[in-house]
């Protein structure tokens, strides 16, 4: 229809450009063409405007100027002849919720089958009516009163009778509201036009105003306009004839902008302050941490270096053996200081994984309980254990942080309970069903107790009870708050119950998911039957001191090494050794020519059949989980953090070459053996 009608009606755009719509009515309404000023000034195509046009006239139009508008729509149909002006809101699409004002020149003439061709011509006129709206004059039938209402140096104008009843507005008054003239409001008051969200505070002003002769001043309040609640504050005095009260004039501005800008501001000011609390309690946190860090790690190492020093110059070996020990002590407090460091580092900036893993229910703290049970009976201590979990069977969870969370609280127990004394840990099913059981672990113990004002600091770093301290408890003050931040990462509670002198009760409740057979995790070879005497260890490291360290370890437990000073070196000792030759390779991370993570990929990437399958265990002194899972998608097995003490590093190469001598011999057709032609060398 409109690609129809480009040359029929080309001579109207210049006509009546810059904008214009034709259009035909008969029975019903149909758009003949569309010029281009129109699509201009809507910023749409002709066809889209077409379909918009098309809408019924109630979505076009302004309510406010529907009435209006189809009034003038009908004169025209029915006297063609007569040339109309009028001005209208019409909706701005695509948004339904704004407006254009417009100026319309509408005439028409009749057809011979009896319709009526209606031409209307418009142009933008909403600058022009907003700046009216700006600059509403004020105007009165007197000069009395004209004097009086410019007195309020306002914009919009009323004035009422002592009755509170309008008998009055200005224009900008009646343009705020959009009423067509006075009549709407005459003789009505404020409560009868409903148009405040609330009685008051207008209406008590205006009392004071008529019956005290005072005068107000910007009285904030909320009426409604144009279907939106605004702000507006309003001022008024009063009105005297003749020495007596007979009315009041008012003024009030829109200041919606105006609050909702200092409501945003307040707003951003308390959020710029709280951040700035938050960044400045960040920063002491910061320095404070550092600072127990600082102080906590050069007790241990003031005491390595004193120590050595006076082993230096000992001759006698038993005091010298004794000065060892006490380096021993000290380093691996200070070890342990690292650890925990570490550990609320992780906790602290989220970066803390779950590992689940499937076990039994009855056995997941077993070996938590056999080196609890050890350090216990190495200082006399009673521990008595009590677990009842045979119900649920399987169980979903990260064991390693659960049994990290009850070793804080044991060790502590036991650290602090005297020999002859008694350690329990309770644990219990409190509710269950298929999917989830919920658990009870108790930790209580005889020893020295906790005060009541340090229960609240028991859970922040680095804190220790004074007492404690004086008694030369030896420990980083980090425990508790990794047991409780592992805690809240699991999803559970922790409750503390202490009495000086008679004990300590800490209660954890946890959630833990119930696993079926299906998800129990296969069983490797056990770790303790595997004989590692005869073994051939690749040590991939290039510092000489830990490369000796690690060499000697091994050497002292009967296991062959070879070793490399760099990761490329590493990759070339593998590839010129007879396959299946290594049992296990021991990789640094940070080496100088090639770093461990590349020469792990590289060995995995090898055209040999071992070169998949040989344990790759990781020994870094980076102890980050993501430093772990670097280690992980490189190919490593296992990732142990320096200083790895012996058994731990026995422990992992036992787990891992007992699941390699499984896999190969599975490759190479073997039967099961304990050691075969990859045990013995010479």
């Amino acid at each position: 229809m409109l690609a129809d009608s480009k040359y029929k009606f080309a001579n109207i755009d210049d006509a009546y450009a810059p904008v214009l719509v034709c259009r035909r009515y008969s029975d019903a309404l149909e758009v003949l063409h569309i010029s281009a000023g129109l699509c201009r000034m809507f910023k749409m195509s002709r066809e889209e405007l077409y379909d918009f046009f098309m809408l019924p006239i109630n979505e076009q139009i302004h309510p406010d100027d529907l009435v209006r508008v189809l009034r003038m729509v009908q004169r025209v149909f029915h006297n063609p002849e007569e040339l109309l002006q009028f001005s209208y809101r019409m909706v701005l699409p695509p948004e339904k919720d704004k407006f254009i004002w417009l100026m319309s020149t509408i005439y028409g003439r009749k057809l011979a089958d009896g319709s009526v061709l209606q031409y209307i011509a418009s142009m933008d006129i909403t600058a022009e009516r907003e700046e009216q709206e700006k600059q509403a004059a004020v105007f009165t039938h007197t000069n009395a009163l004209l004097e009086r209402i410019l007195d309020t140096t306002q914009t919009a104008l009323f004035w009422k009778d002592k009755e509170r009843r309008f008998q009055g507005a200005n224009k900008a008054f009646l343009d705020y509201y959009d009423f067509p003239s006075e009549q709407v409001i005459l003789g009505k008051t404020d409560e009868e036009m409903g148009w405040h969200a609330e009685e008051e505070p207008f209406k008590s002003d205006e009392w004071r105003v008529l019956h005290k002769g005072e005068s107000t001043y910007r009285v904030r309040g909320k009426c409604m306009s144009h279907g939106e609640m605004r702000d507006i504050v309003a001022s008024k005095r009063p009105l005297i004839e003749n020495g007596e009260i007979v009315g009041l004039v008012g003024s009030f501005e829109d200041v919606t902008d105006e609050i909702r800008h200092q409501e945003q501001m307040e707003k951003l000011n308390e959020q710029l302050r709280q951040a700035l609390e938050k960044a400045e309690s960040a920063n002491r946190a910061k320095s404070a941490f550092l600072s127990n860090v600082s102080h906590d790690m050069r007790t241990p190492l003031n005491g390595i270096l004193g120590v050595a020093e006076l082993a230096l110059q000992c001759q006698e070996i038993d005091k010298v053996h004794e000065y060892l020990q006490k380096i021993m002590t000290a380093g691996s407090l200070l070890k342990d200081l690292i650890n925990d460091t570490l550990e609320l580092s992780r906790i602290g900036s989220a970066k803390k994984q779950l590992d689940y893993e499937v076990v039994e229910a009855n056995h997941m703290l077993d070996r938590l309980i056999a080196s609890i049970r050890s350090t216990a009976e190495q200082k006399g201590v009673n521990f008595h254990v009590n677990m009842d979990f045979a119900e649920v069977g399987l169980v979903r969870l990260d064991r390693l942080k659960l049994s990290k969370i009850l070793l804080n609280f044991l060790s502590n127990a036991v650290k602090f309970t005297e020999a002859g004394g008694d350690v329990w840990l309770e644990g219990k099913v409190l509710e269950s069903d298929d999917c989830h059981c919920k658990c009870r672990f108790m930790v209580k113990d005889t020893g020295r107790g906790i005060s009541a004002h340090f229960i609240p600091k028991l859970f922040e770093p680095f804190e220790q009870e004074d007492a404690l301290s004086a008694q030369g408890v030896m420990g980083t003050g980090l425990g508790l708050s990794i047991a409780k931040g592992l805690l809240d990462i699991l999803g559970g509670t922790v409750v503390v119950e202490s009495e000086l002198g008679k004990g300590t009760t800490f209660t954890v409740e946890l959630e833990i998911e119930r696993a079926s057979d299906e998800g129990q995790q296969k069983q490797l070879p056990d770790s303790e039957a595997v004989d590692l005497e005869g073994r051939q260890v690749l040590v991939c490291e290039d510092n000489e001191l830990n490369r000796e360290i690690v060499t000697t370890i091994l050497e002292m437990n009967n296991l062959q090494v070879i070793t490399a000073e760099n990761g490329e070196q590493g990759v070339l000792q593998f590839l010129e050794s007879p396959p299946y030759s290594i049992d296990v390779i021991l990789m640094d991370i940070r080496m100088p020519v090639m770093d461990g993570l590349t020469a792990a990929a590289q060995i995995r990437q090898l055209d040999r059949k071992d070169a998949g399958l040989v344990p790759i265990i990781a020994l870094s002194a980076n102890a980050f989980q993501e430093d772990v899972e670097d280690s992980r998608k490189a190919g490593m097995n296992d990732h142990l953090t320096k200083p790895v003490e012996p058994e731990l590093l026995l422990a992992s190469m036992r787990q891992q070459i007992g699941a390699y001598d499984v896999q190969r011999k599975a490759v190479r057709g073997e039967q099961a053996e304990t050691h075969g032609r990859f045990a013995k060398r010479t």
